[in-house]
């Protein structure tokens, strides 16, 4: 078999380009000499300034700006005269350019780039680009050069930066430019490239990130982040080092902190800038509606979308020392540094800020989402200055927020009151029936205990100045709108009174706790064992533990995918929770049943029986007007069912299975059963016609192989539970079977299409057919495929449509859930085939494939994709981290070293694990809960130890042989 590590597994950015002049080598005071001969000849004015504006763009345009500059106006025929007239000047000048005129550092960067694979290209609006490259021998260096003669668009358009990646057979997403001049900045940014500017962050703002010292590049932040440098590599902390204000919403994301109920993003206390900013606090469940507006509806097509809403920035706070008001934009930041906690659950930002009469200030602040007190936030802001000084804080609670995803003002205050020493603010939704409560209150620990939303005091150097801010949430989500007022005011002032540090003390015993039963451990690569971490963190803080809520694509991190609901809780988030902590589960899958009768509902608009979930929603109503991706993954009933499975079988909890969860199944049952059909061309099989599987390019095919797979088990389980609870609770199955008029008849009828369903076989090549068409598809040069991105935006779906290229794991996931049913063969067949057909454009795809390829011998390959998991966000794989992070992902990220690397899979009470080590790890470990025990897994490179924690011994099979765990190590 072959071996298929490849290399945008390793590093996404593959492609770099380069601006010539100021970016590789320093031809700009050639430019200048030239102008300036000119200039003087003709006796106009020509400085510094003046040619600055001309750096980056075509000779003619720089003319034009000398000539804007002294008022003169001339015809374009001398101009022409004129332009050609500088170039011989130039021409001439750059006769003496040598080796002292490169860019310090670009030879060995250059090289360094090459030793990696990485394609290279000089993108110069120069039309003199060449003569350059040659006259330095620089041109052995690059791939491709496109310079003036090649474009007719110059800077800021991106056609040179689209030529240049067309040329190199690269897609925009694995390019980075490196760019010097604002006009080139641009022109990145509208090729949809990222862009690194040499410079200053004043001189080029726009640019994604800046560099002045070749040398200062991390080779491999740069190729896996398109990052001049790592996040430093910490176990415990996310740590950011300096303010970069292009990349505030990426940190608000990163640093968001929630508790399933709300959540806040990380956005700087005194930050108001106008930058890349994202202030927002989102209540989960709380949502704004807006109608279609379809130019032509159908039946089934969705009434309205719904998404959360940024309800306010309660963390806003400005610092005004002698009347100087701190400003992140303006004011002189002597030192800068923000983590992200994750052992402790915080936020904490230390800063020095010197005033324009140089005093120093030191501030530091600590944040918190309770996830004890779950309608609790909090917020300290301690200074310390070095000087006697008079400081003042203005607290604020912004209302005005937008959100980004909706446009217009969804929200009415209806009242607004002080309360026992509460701001206490009363929020309508207009577009929906939602009913906001919010609540701000203080407690300020110096001489002057007068408590305002305005503190001032004045302070001695070395004195501690504290204000300790609490906020408090609550909607129609958690009570009646007549109760909530009067909780909000219950619950705000008894965390002002029990203090920032009760609250702090036990949060972080919550956390404390977690940790101990649910941490990975990995020895070897701390970047890897920071990445898990960060997953493992973000994925708890998500679960609402609350029966009518669930965790959206990107929790409450931002508003990316609006806040909505997909089948990635059940597949991808589930198991993590049901193999640590499986009491969190419940309230999940409660979730389902809250919005039942929604999905009863469009089961009727699509002219069906029983239910259908909304493929993405918050409320229950489907707001996927892209049916051919949204309503027609009906495997998103089965993937449920499969959830309250693994629940069932675990927790065992009959009350909840036998009652919420039959009625759940047996309605989605009633859907699939009226929506497939027994073909006679098929042999009389049970076909499922027109879906979409977890491919989300192959739309409108027949008997997709998961859907068709997953859809028989359901109807099996759900024969299971019928007969379970006519036997172990005959009362409350009659009560269910009057309430949903469920007969024998249906029942039977899910087990003739169980029986007769039509599943995809392996053909004499092992290949299963991903669906009855796949294998009649075009054939792809996958060579001119991006890799880890989307490309639904650059095809008409017609043209996407009938390609033989995989969004994301579709046959690969089957082969992993039903991993029972097939040999290590066949999966290592369906490897080969399809893996190299996948562009692996969703978050969701990287996880399954390390699975697969683990299971195959393909440790290091599984590896790869291991490191896209654990990284997505961090190292803003996909580019869009600033919108969420990645939820499925996160426990995507889980499933790759329980389900991956240790090999760890629960079929039909049989708990297996046949574990590898990659060569990066020289150890890792973690623990499971199981049916009531709870025991611990190493696996290094001397072998692997079981050690039972909690509960009765349990037999295992590792590596085909039974093994007991017991409260003994077991190798």
């Amino acid at each position: 078999m072959i071996n298929l590590t490849n290399q945008y597994m390793k590093h996404q950015i593959k492609a770099i380009l380069f601006d010539l002049d100021g970016v590789v080598v320093f031809t700009d005071k050639y430019h200048y000499l030239g102008w300036k001969k000119l200039a003087d000849e003709k006796g106009w004015d020509f400085n510094e300034q003046i040619n600055h504006a001309c750096r980056g763009i075509p000779r003619m345009a720089s003319l034009q700006v000398i000539l804007d500059y002294n008022n003169i106006d001339l015809p374009q025929g001398e101009k022409e005269e004129l332009a050609t007239l500088k170039n011989e000047y130039y021409k001439e000048l750059i006769k003496q350019i040598n080796n002292d005129d490169l860019y310090p550092g670009i030879i060995d960067f250059l090289k360094k780039l090459k030793n990696e694979g990485v394609k290279l290209s000089i993108c110069s609006s120069s039309k003199n680009a060449m003569t350059v490259l040659d006259a330095l021998n620089l041109s052995q260096y690059f791939d491709v050069i496109v310079g003036g003669n090649d474009i007719k668009n110059p800077k800021p358009n991106p056609e040179i930066f689209l030529k240049g990646a067309k040329l190199l057979n690269m897609h925009p997403v694995h390019c980075v430019v490196f760019e010097d001049a604002e006009s080139g900045v641009e022109a990145a940014h509208a090729a949809k490239m990222k862009c690194i500017g040499i410079g200053t962050p004043e001189l080029l703002p726009n640019a994604y990130e800046h560099v002045i010292d070749y040398n200062e590049v991390d080779i491999r932040a740069l190729l896996d982040a398109g990052r001049v440098k790592r996040i430093p590599e910490e176990p415990w902390n996310i740590t950011e080092t300096e303010i970069k204000k292009n990349r505030f919403s990426f940190w608000e994301s990163v640093f968001a902190l929630s508790n399933g109920i709300f959540g806040v993003r990380g956005s700087l206390e005194e930050s108001d800038t106008g930058y890349d900013e994202y202030p927002a606090t989102f209540v989960n469940g709380v949502c704004g509606y807006e109608p279609y507006n379809h130019l032509w509806k159908l039946p089934g097509y969705p009434e309205t979308h719904h998404a959360i809403l940024n309800i306010c920035d309660w963390t806003k706070i400005d610092l005004t020392v002698d009347g100087e008001t701190f400003s992140i934009d303006s004011s002189e930041i002597l030192e800068h540094k923000r983590t992200l906690n994750m052992k402790h659950g915080i936020v904490e930002r230390e800063f020095k800020w010197k005033t324009l009469s140089g005093k120093v200030i030191n501030v530091k602040t600590t944040r918190l989402v309770s996830m004890v007190k779950r309608h609790i936030a909090a917020l300290r802001y301690e200074i310390t200055p070095d000087e006697n000084c008079e400081i003042t804080l203005t607290s604020q609670l912004n209302l005005d927020t937008i959100s980004k995803v909706k446009a217009g003002n969804h929200k009415k205050i209806t009242s607004r009151a002080v309360t026992n020493g509460a701001d206490i603010v009363n929020i309508a939704i207009k577009t929906s029936d939602d009913k906001v409560v919010l609540a701000q209150t203080y407690s300020f620990e110096g001489k002057n205990h007068n408590l305002g939303f305005d503190v001032s005091e004045k302070t001695n150097a070395g004195e501690l100045f504290v204000l300790d801010k609490f906020f408090s949430v609550f909607s129609t989500m958690d009570a009646v709108e007549n109760k909530i007022t009067g909780l909000i005011e219950k619950e705000i002032i008894s965390a002002r009174e029990n203090g920032f540090d009760k609250l702090l003390d036990e949060h972080k015993k919550f956390w404390a706790d977690y940790w101990n039963g649910a941490d990975i451990q990995i020895e070897g690569n701390l970047q890897d064992q920071q990445g898990v971490r960060f997953s493992l963190f973000h994925l708890r803080q998500s679960n609402p533990e609350r029966p009518n809520r669930s965790i959206s694509a990107t929790g409450l991190s931002g508003d990316g995918y609006c806040g909505h609901i997909f089948w990635d809780t059940e597949m991808y988030m589930i198991p993590a929770f049901i193999y640590s902590q499986p009491e969190t589960v419940r309230d999940l899958l409660e979730y389902r049943y809250s919005i039942l009768n929604k999905a009863r509902e469009r089961a009727i608009q699509m002219q069906g029986k029983g239910a259908l979930f909304a493929w993405n929603s918050v409320k229950g109503e489907e707001c996927g007007h892209v049916y051919e991706a949204a309503t027609a993954e009906y495997h998103l009933l089965p993937d449920i069912a499969f959830a309250i499975g693994m629940y069932d079988k675990l927790v065992g909890d009959d009350d909840f299975t036998l009652t919420k969860g039959a009625e759940i199944i047996f309605e989605m049952c009633r859907f699939m059963v009226d929506r497939g059909c027994y073909i006679p061309h098929k042999g009389g099989k049970f076909c499922i016609n027109v879906v979409c599987g977890p491919d989300e390019y192959g739309c409108g095919v027949n008997n997709n192989a998961y859907t068709n797979e997953m859809t028989k088990w359901m109807f099996n389980y759900a024969i299971s539970i019928y007969k379970r609870a006519a036997k172990k609770s005959p009362e409350l199955f009659e009560e269910l079977s009057k309430k949903i008029k469920l007969s024998e008849d249906e029942v039977n009828e899910w087990g003739k299409a169980a029986d007769n369903m039509f599943l995809q076989q392996p053909d004499e090549n092992n290949i299963i057919p991903q669906d009855d068409c796949f294998m009649d598809m075009d054939p792809v040069n996958m060579d001119l495929i991006p890799k880890n991105t989307d490309i639904r935006d650059n095809y008409h779906p017609l043209n996407l449509w009938r390609l033989q290229v995989v969004k994301q794991a579709d046959i690969l996931l089957m082969l992993f859930v039903f991993g029972n049913k097939f040999s290590k063969q066949i999966k290592k067949a369906n490897y080969d085939y399809y893996e190299p057909k996948t562009n692996h454009g969703s978050s969701l795809s990287p996880c399954i494939h390390n699975i697969i390829a683990c299971e195959i011998g393909l440790t290091e390959d599984a590896y790869g994709f291991f490191r896209q998991t654990a990284l997505m966000d961090l190292n803003d794989f996909k580019n869009n981290t600033k919108n969420g992070i990645h939820s499925a992902c996160l426990g995507g990220c889980w499933m790759t070293v329980v389900n991956g690397f240790a090999g760890m899979r629960d079929y039909e009470n049989k708990l297996i694990f046949n574990a590898v080590l990659p060569d990066a790890w020289t150890s890792y470990s973690f623990k499971i809960a199981y049916k009531g025990r709870r025991f611990n897994v190493k696996v290094e490179s001397s072998g692997i130890e079981y050690k039972l924690l909690e509960g009765k011994p349990l037999t295992i099979e590792l590596n085909e042989k039974r093994l007991v765990v017991s409260n003994h190590f077991t190798k």
